[in-house]
C-alpha cells in the first residue's frame, strides 16, 4: 500500500476564505494536495499547449481561455470552487478576464514555475490585492513522521528525511532497507533529477543555462559558500572572475524557486551558507560528482560509503529542521566549531538549541566532546542517536533518541500564534 502523506498545509488552504495562489516547485505535491484533499466543485488542469482538461464543467476539454473564463464564471457567480492548476500557462488575458469574477465564489490558482507570484501580485495585475499566497514546499518534518508512525522511529527517521520528497512515497516498499531505496532512488532519478530542474526554467522561457547547472553541482559537491561556487565555475570558464558576485543572482533565483536554501552562520553577523534544499537532490548531485551516476548507473557497492556520508548529513539536516519547526525558530549553522544545528529566534537570533546527531553507536565520551563544543552556548543542547541506553542527560546534554522525535512531531499542535 502506497504511503499516504497528511499535510498540514491542507487545514491552512481550507481555512482560507478567499481566493487564494498556491505556489511552489514541481513534484512538492501542490496537485495531489489539491485533486485529493481540498473541496472543489470543478478542476482544471492545464497543459504546456494551453488546452484545459476540466471536470465539474460543461465541457472536459477545453482550447481556449476564452471558453474556459465562460465556463469557470458561472460557478464562481454561484459561491462555488473552482480549482485551475498550472495556471501560469494560459495567456496573460486570462488572469484579467477571472478577475472580474471577484469576490464570488472561491478560486484556487497553482503554479510552479518562476515567476508566478509577481504575475499575480506584480505591479499592474489585475489579481493583485484579489488573492493570498500559500506556499507548497517540502513536506514539513511534523507531517512525514505522523505519516511514518506505523514504522518503527529508528526507520521513520532516515526514510522521513528523504520523503519529504513526496514524488518519493510510491517508490517505497514495505521492509526495505533505506540503502537499497536511495541507490533504486538515484538510479531511476538519473534522467529525472536534472529534467525537473530544467522544467522550472523552460516554464519561465529561460533554459538551464551551464551556469545555472553549475550552480547546483558546486552546491552538491558541498561548496556552501558563494565564492568558492563562483572559483569552481571560474575554473570551468562558466563565469568572467572568481568573485562571489558572480553568482549571487543564480543564487537568489535558485532560491525564489525552492531550489536552494540560505543559511546563516552562527556567530557572524553576515555570513550565509547556501545549500539544496531537497535531500534528494543534494545526495544525487553529490554521487555525481563523486560517482557520475548522472551519466551511468552505479553498483550500491562502489558508493555505500559516500551514500552512507549522504544520509548522516540528510538525517543532520532533517532533525535540525524538525526542531526549528517546533520551536518556531530557524537553523543556522558553525562550522569552526563544527556544530550539525543551532536553532535560533528572532531578528536577535537568540540561541535556543544546540544539537548534533549520530546516526549510529556513540558513547559517552562523544556525548562529551559534543558538550565542550558548545558549552559557551547558552541554550538547551541535545544529542541525537537512533536509540539510546537511557534516557536523561549525560554531562548536561540530553540524549535523544528516534522514539522521542517522533513523539515530539506527533504531539504538535502547530503554531503558538
Amino acid at each position: 500500500m502506497m504511503l499516504v502523506i497528511e499535510r498540514s498545509e491542507v487545514g491552512e488552504i481550507e481555512d482560507h476564505p478567499s481566493w487564494v495562489l498556491i505556489y511552489g516547485r514541481r513534484k512538492v505535491g501542490k496537485t495531489y494536495i489539491l485533486s485529493n484533499f481540498i473541496k472543489h466543485d470543478a478542476f482544471v488542469s492545464v497543459r504546456r499547449d494551453r488546452i484545459s482538461f476540466a471536470s465539474g464543467l460543461s465541457m472536459s476539454r477545453v482550447t481556449s481561455s476564452e471558453a474556459l473564463v465562460d465556463m469557470i464564471g458561472p460557478v464562481l457567480n454561484e459561491g462555488r470552487t473552482v480549482v485551475v492548476d498550472e495556471f501560469q500557462r494560459l495567456p496573460e488575458s486570462f488572469l484579467d478576464e477571472v478577475a472580474t469574477f471577484h469576490p464570488h465564489g472561491r478560486l484556487i490558482l497553482s503554479g510552479s514555475s518562476r515567476g508566478v507570484l509577481s504575475r499575480v501580485f506584480g505591479v499592474g495585475s489585475p489579481m493583485l490585492f484579489l488573492a493570498s499566497p500559500i506556499h507548497i514546499g517540502l513536506v514539513r518534518p511534523t507531517d512525514i513522521l505522523r505519516s511514518l508512525a506505523d514504522h518503527p522511529p529508528e526507520r521513520a527517521l532516515p526514510f522521513g528525511a528523504y520523503l519529504r520528497d513526496p514524488w518519493l512515497a510510491p517508490m517505497m516498499k514495505g521492509g526495505e532497507s533505506l540503502l537499497p531505496f536511495l541507490h533504486g532512488v538515484m538510479a531511476s532519478s538519473r534522467l529525472a533529477v536534472p529534467a525537473l530542474i530544467g522544467e522550472i526554467f523552460t516554464e519561465s522561457d529561460r533554459s538551464l543555462t551551464q551556469v545555472y547547472e553549475g550552480v547546483i553541482r558546486a552546491l552538491g559537491a558541498r561548496l556552501w559558500k558563494p565564492g568558492d561556487v563562483s572559483s569552481r565555475l571560474h575554473e570551468s570558464g562558466l563565469v568572467s572572475d572568481g568573485g562571489s558576485t558572480q553568482v549571487m543572482q543564480y543564487l537568489q533565483n535558485l532560491r525564489e524557486m525552492g531550489l536552494v536554501d540560505r543559511v546563516s552562520v552562527f556567530g557572524k553577523a553576515r555570513q550565509k551558507a547556501y545549500r539544496l534544499a531537497s535531500n534528494v537532490m543534494d545526495t544525487f548531485y553529490y554521487l555525481a560528482d563523486k560517482h557520475r551516476i548522472d551519466e551511468e548507473d552505479r553498483p550500491l557497492k562502489e558508493m555505500e560509503e559516500n551514500l552512507r556520508g549522504c544520509v548522516s548529513r540528510g538525517m543532520e539536516r532533517f532533525v535540525g529542521e524538525l526542531f526549528a519547526q517546533v520551536m518556531e525558530g530557524q537553523v543556522e549553522y558553525s562550522f569552526d566549531p563544527e556544530i550539525d544545528f543551532i536553532i535560533t529566534q528572532g531578528r536577535a537570533r537568540k540561541p535556543l538549541m544546540a544539537g548534533e546527531v549520530r546516526w549510529g553507536r556513540y558513547s559517552a565520551g562523544d556525548v562529551r566532546s559534543f558538550r565542550s563544543k558548545v558549552e559557551d552556548i547558552d541554550c538547551r543542547k541535545v544529542f541525537v542517536v537512533p536509540r539510546a541506553r537511557s534516557m536523561g542527560e549525560v554531562a548536561g546534554v540530553e540524549v535523544l533518541d528516534a522514539a522521542a522525535l517522533v513523539n515530539i512531531a506527533t504531539t504538535y499542535r502547530g503554531p503558538t500564534s
